[in-house]
């Protein structure tokens, strides 16, 4: 599963993966259980696979700094527009760079989108990355990806770097990803040598997507790990 797939998702509006609400883990972890508001700066936040999600808009206007990857041009240019955000232009690499322009009275940290492949990242963009949210990123690969994209946020990460990990579970003979069945056996075989896992909670959420339903499952357990770059 290469980056035109996902490309093509968004050019033919094929996109019921996209969450428009601010998922509430991160609400939880970033928001009531988070630092204080005047320490959230220190933070980087990185959002891999971040197609238009309000997540990044939710960290910022709460006091992080947050950077996501996206190799949709579409997603990405429908983030800033959907929330009335201007943005500059630049390149690092290879990639395209998005930045939202400070309004007046507007006092939350800027945020910034690669426009490219993730795998194609370099490390130095990573030098003051403090934590990355994952809601969709793990889920959206195909097992044979999911190795090289947790050895790739190994590489890039430094020791200390915090992951909140959001994943779904499911029978797979009942449903053909994305997204992607991922049990907790598949997180530590993945994370477990450069990582800590840490399991925080799980609900089988089957009763809130329909959509899941219609496609066949009886059951879709959310997981949520916090994983720390050893």
């Amino acid at each position: 599963m290469e980056i035109d797939f996902w490309i093509d998702r968004w050019e033919n509006d094929q996109t019921g993966f996209h969450q428009p609400q601010i998922n509430p883990y991160l609400v939880y972890f970033y928001g009531e259980k988070g630092p204080p508001l005047e320490q959230r700066d220190r933070l980087r936040v990185f959002v891999p696979l971040c197609g238009k999600s309000s997540d990044m808009l939710w960290l910022s206007q709460n006091g992080y700094k947050v950077f996501g990857v996206e190799c949709s041009e579409r997603a990405v240019r429908a983030f800033f527009e959907e929330n009335g955000l201007a943005c500059k232009h630049a390149t690092k690499d290879d990639h395209a760079l998005y930045i939202s322009e400070k309004q007046a009275a507007d006092s939350s940290p800027a945020i910034e989108i690669y426009q490219g492949d993730f795998f194609a990242l370099q490390a130095d963009v990573f030098d003051d990355v403090s934590d990355v949210f994952d809601r969709a990123s793990l889920i959206a690969l195909p097992e044979d990806m999911r190795k090289q994209y947790a050895e790739k946020m190994a590489e890039l990460l430094k020791p200390g770097t915090r992951v909140l990990l959001v994943t779904l579970s499911y029978e797979q003979s009942q449903m053909d990803g994305p997204p992607f069945s991922v049990s907790e056996e598949d997180v530590h075989a993945l994370y477990a040598e450069n990582f800590s896992v840490q399991k925080l909670c799980f609900k089988d959420i089957i009763d809130d997507e329909q959509r899941m339903k219609d496609r066949g499952l009886n059951s879709l357990v959310e997981t949520v790990y916090k994983l720390t770059r050893k």
